[in-house]
């Protein structure tokens, strides 16, 4: 497997097609090691707009920001109104593919590259607001979700999905989860042979 540095430099080159045009260029933030492994990140910029990106295991964190104001790849798509036509995140086993699926997000975030990011400061407002909410709700006692939802993470990235799985049943508030965390559940339940599970879990 490719060092984490060499497979986003390798990635970085998909997106530039798109990028560059727009007057980004991209900046290398650096690399590192943590609890989960070896990591690399750097960001596309053009002047007060930043399209952050990190790679682990794959293509992990996609954010954008205005100025000080940011939002994930979920929420600002979500606000966009193009959520259900995306392909990021995909979760391929190719590194590669993960890049050319948010280059093809990237057609729809003309408000990012070349419009006046109003639905990105919308979006990044919504998504402040929910953290907030979100945090709120650790005081009563989701904090074990957080910590669950984050080895869940790990678990897939590891191909430990029937772990996914059990982390996913145990957790307190399984409705507060994002689409893509629900997303993995699915593909995770999938590739053990177990369906309908999460679904009948959100209703509970």
């Amino acid at each position: 497997m490719a060092r984490p540095k060499d497979a986003l430099i390798d990635g970085v080159q998909i997106l530039e097609a798109v990028l560059l045009p727009r007057g980004f260029h991209f900046q290398f933030d650096g690399e590192g090691s943590g609890s989960g492994g070896d990591f690399a990140r750097g960001a596309f910029v053009r002047e007060d707009r930043r399209l952050e990106i990190h790679f682990r295991r794959s293509l992990g964190l996609v954010r954008y920001h205005i100025g000080e104001k940011s939002a994930s790849h979920e929420s600002y798509m979500r606000e966009l109104g193009v959520w259900d036509q995306c392909r990021y995140p995909g979760f391929s086993n190719d590194p590669r593919n993960e890049f050319d699926e948010l280059a093809h997000d990237l057609s729809y975030a003309a408000d990012f590259l070349v419009g006046s990011a109003s639905t990105l400061r919308q979006a990044a407002a919504k998504e402040a607001a929910n953290t907030a909410a979100r945090e709120a709700d650790a005081m009563f006692g989701d904090v074990g979700d957080k910590r669950k939802v984050d080895q869940m993470r790990r678990c897939f990235w590891e191909e430990q999905y029937s772990e996914v799985v059990r982390l996913a049943r145990e957790l307190k508030y399984p409705a507060q989860i994002s689409e893509s965390e629900r997303k993995m559940v699915e593909i995770a339940q999938k590739r053990i042979g177990r369906r309908g599970f999460f679904a009948r879990l959100l209703h509970r």
